[in-house]
């Protein structure tokens, strides 16, 4: 027993002396705060915001290869990763991960990611403006500075698409969009700035203004335990007359992309009910809506605590628009 011990002494010692004891390295989750970016060799608490430091992940996926690259768009250099199936042959479609709210970089998508690389496809992740290796300034979500910020997080998508339609083994490929929350108005956005956008899968996202969005979060604190019910900020946000900053209707009213939306009826962070009668109201031929019973935000049952397989509703709807499988 004595040579156990004597381990784990020196174990404790080298990790009080701050040595690190493994290759892994930790950085806080995305914040509010600006200290997403510190890398730390150790597990603890971030110093700046108190939450619990998160391992790093380098993903891989079975069948893919993966190349970092850097996209310009103007005078900002996007940090990303290209991931292409081992066997090229015919790839039928190719995605951009669009982010959410947070300050999140590529490896912060995976989800979507991995989604993307199930059905087959080419996918290209980033790094956020401002997120990890990418340059520029990442901007924390106002209502006042909605339209500038969703421009030029749109003005990013188009920079990485204009990358992956120069990609020789995607010249006969579909472009799609994939991402969630905010995403579902970065998504619509950029497509209506280009012809090349074929598909997007919109998850949790709305189809109401800034404004609205913000106003029935306040009211529900994203489910806080303060926070209102889904129900009665449905009926509040009804009387909303607020200042709104971007706002999608228009350009979803006219978007020839085709796309699929799945909103969790027991979502507390967007409006799923405004959302569902604004789309009804756009009633666009293009778009399909997917209801989770009982889905969260994080498309996660909330009576049964499983996960929806959201692969079970894409890949129908896919061959139903015409990018059938290989």
């Amino acid at each position: 027993m004595r040579p156990v011990y004597k381990i784990i002494v020196v174990f404790l010692v080298l990790g009080a002396l701050g040595f690190n004891l493994t290759d892994k390295t930790y950085r806080c989750p995305p914040c509010e705060s600006n200290c997403h970016s510190i890398v730390y060799d150790n597990p603890g608490i971030c110093p700046v915001c108190d939450m619990a430091l998160v391992e790093i992940k380098h993903h891989q996926f079975d069948g893919y290869q993966k190349r970092e690259v850097t996209i310009k768009n103007g005078d900002i250099a996007l940090n990303a990763a290209y991931y292409s199936p081992a066997n090229q042959g015919k790839i039928r479609a190719a995605l951009i991960i669009v982010h959410g709210s947070a300050p999140s970089t590529y490896e912060d998508v995976s989800y979507y990611t991995r989604l993307g690389t199930k059905l087959g496809m080419a996918v290209l992740a980033f790094d956020k403006r401002g997120v990890g290796k990418s340059s520029g300034t990442y901007e924390y979500f106002t209502v006042e500075g909605s339209n500038e910020w969703f421009d030029l997080l749109a003005s990013d998508v188009l920079a990485c698409l204009t990358w992956l339609k120069s990609e020789p083994e995607l010249r006969n490929a579909k472009f799609g969009l994939l991402g969630g929350s905010q995403a579902g108005w970065i998504m619509p956005l950029a497509a209506s700035k280009t012809q090349n956008v074929d598909f997007m899968i919109i998850g949790e996202g709305v189809s109401v203004s800034a404004g609205e969005e913000h106003y029935f979060s306040q009211l529900t604190e994203d489910g806080g335990e303060n926070g209102i019910s889904i129900q009665e900020a449905h009926k509040k946000l009804q009387n909303f007359n607020g200042e709104r900053g971007f706002d999608p209707r228009n350009i979803l009213k006219d978007m020839d992309a085709m796309a699929l939306w799945f909103l969790g009826t027991n979502d507390p962070v967007i409006p799923v009910d405004a959302t569902l009668e604004t789309l009804n109201q756009i009633d666009n031929p293009n778009f399909k809506v997917v209801l989770l019973p009982d889905g969260d935000h994080n498309f996660r049952n909330t009576r049964t605590g499983e996960t929806y397989n959201l692969i079970d509703f894409i890949e129908p709807w896919l061959v139903e628009i015409g990018v059938p499988k290989k």
